[in-house]
């Protein structure tokens, strides 16, 4: 077997199945919205109403007609960012696979569904996330160690490869680190190479500072005051509701939220996407009230969701590992769309999609897509916040 023939094999079984794939299992919210082939270089542009068209009046023979008022639009943009899948194979394997090609299949298989599962985490991470993908605090260290305690690890993984900066710092203080050991209960976790002395910071994904997709975390951040180029702080309708749970999340809550996104914001909620502990803090209410279950949902990526009434419409409630895990997230998933190139190899006018790594026996190929979540209606979302259950 040589290195065309694995190629073909690349192209031809697996791009497809995981250009299908990533477009559905990373998360429930990403199946269910709207996916869009991204065209054209430069900025992500579109318009997004707001409020109603005023153009209609009660009125009275002899009195005027009402004025023409046609529907006001917001110019909204963001830029598309990168998002890779890198495959490793050997020269070494492919050698081998000359003599028993089943030895190859079976390498490049493993090495596949390694980096889609990679990509597909960080994908479902991202979208959530508010686009500087940040993944968590990191608490100054006293002398040289690889161990580092951080503040939060449920966006952290063992394998990733991360940087580390210190607060406020535009370049990374130590960079390249994968992460070997993750103990979650005393927040630490182990890193690969030499010890090293770290200034309090934070932590991203090697690379990705700032780079990220434009999250849901985005529109719910008060602290980010411009999204899609429009301030926050000068455009109201911008701004998500936000409905204080009170440690007690129950169905009368969660209509308050639904009700008040479509009556003001004209949103129809439809997903409300919940934290670990707010998902087990309903179904701890579902289960002492009795909540009706009209039906249950489920997904590619394999979790189940519950469709029950909340007030009078039907609402997919449904646990999503990267939404914070004490807040619960209301969406109208027709308002979101990933606009986006299709999953393929990087390669040249024709050229091999393989390359041999500098100074090693290793051949390199990357997949690639470029693109970014929109939102036609930010302030149409709901955040329910403190929804776990009562310590």
């Amino acid at each position: 077997m040589h290195i065309t023939d694995i190629e073909h094999i690349l192209k031809d079984q697996y791009r497809p199945a995981i250009e299908n794939q990533i477009q559905t299992e990373p998360s429930p919210f990403l199946e269910k919205i709207k996916k869009t082939p991204l065209t054209g270089a430069g900025d992500i542009k579109w318009a997004a109403p707001i409020g109603v068209n005023g153009g209609f009046g009660f009125g009275a023979e002899g009195v005027d007609t009402p004025r023409a008022g046609a529907q006001n639009y917001a110019d909204f943009s963001i830029r598309p960012v990168d998002m890779y899948v890198n495959l490793e194979i050997s020269n070494k394997t492919i050698q081998l696979a000359n003599t028993d090609k089943a030895i190859m299949i079976r390498a490049l298989d493993t090495e596949i569904k390694s980096s889609y599962e990679t990509a597909k985490w960080n994908i479902a991470r991202s979208l959530f996330g508010d686009g500087t993908g940040k993944l968590c605090s990191v608490s100054a260290g006293s002398s040289a160690s690889n161990t580092v305690t951080v503040d939060d690890v449920n966006h952290l993984i063992e394998g990733l490869t991360v940087d580390f900066y210190a607060n406020g710092a535009s370049t990374p203080a130590v960079s390249g680190r994968r992460i070997t050991a993750i103990d979650r209960v005393g927040k630490q976790i182990v890193i690969d190479g030499s010890p090293v002395t770290l200034e309090a910071g934070f932590m991203t994904v090697q690379n990705s500072y700032n780079r990220e997709l434009c999250g849901m975390g985005a529109i719910f951040n008060d602290s980010i005051d411009t999204i899609y180029g429009k301030k926050k702080s000068e455009n109201a309708w911008i701004k998500p509701t936000v409905i204080d749970a009170g440690n007690a999340i129950t169905d009368l809550v969660l209509y308050e939220g639904v009700q008040a996104a479509k009556r003001h914001k004209r949103a129809n909620i439809d997903m409300i996407l919940c934290g670990d502990a707010a998902f087990k803090a309903y179904q701890d209410y579902m289960d002492s009230k009795k909540t009706q279950v009209i039906t249950t949902q489920k997904f590619a990526g394999g979790a189940t969701g519950y469709n029950v009434l909340v007030g009078n419409r039907e609402v997919t409630i449904v646990n999503e590992q990267f939404v914070p895990t004490n807040k619960m997230w209301g969406v109208d998933t027709t308002q979101f769309e990933l606009q986006c190139t299709n999953w393929d190899f990087v390669s040249h006018d024709g050229s091999s999609v393989f390359t041999l790594m500098n100074n090693s026996s290793i051949f390199r190929a990357l997949m690639a897509s470029y693109g970014n979540l929109i939102c036609n209606n930010p302030g149409g979302l709901v955040e329910f916040t403190n929804c776990n259950d009562v310590a």
